[in-house]
């Protein structure tokens, strides 16, 4: 009976590892298929936000549009600074995939912004 329990247990131990090693798969399918739809394309464009202010706006549950500023970008995250209701400067993290539409800001945006902060 006791041989059966250690047995159990390796079973147990050697199989507990499958869904980590899992993610680590679809993340590279993933990769992969950015590869083959032209994902490169994608990243120079986004390489191009760096340091330029935006909107974006991300296809999560809740519709969510930030104004921030693009800090740094690579193939799976983008860096954002975004100010809250109290001035704080906060630095965020942003899964590219999650990302629905970006819309850079012009002058003429900044400028009607900072009347609506008055």
């Amino acid at each position: 009976m006791e041989w059966f329990g250690f047995v159990a247990l390796a079973i147990v131990l050697c199989y507990s590892s499958y869904p980590g090693k899992v993610k680590n798969i679809e993340a590279r399918m993933k990769r992969m298929e950015r590869k083959q739809r032209g994902g490169n394309d994608m990243l120079k464009l986004i390489g191009e936000l760096v340091n330029k202010k935006c909107k974006i706006k991300m296809d999560d549950t809740l519709e969510t549009e930030i104004k921030c500023l693009v800090m740094d970008a690579d193939d799976e995250w983008l860096k954002v600074c975004v100010r809250d209701k109290k001035n704080n400067q906060i630095t965020k993290l942003i899964r590219i995939e999650n990302i629905d539409e970006v819309k850079i800001m012009d002058d003429e945006d900044r400028a009607i912004d900072e009347d609506s902060d008055r």
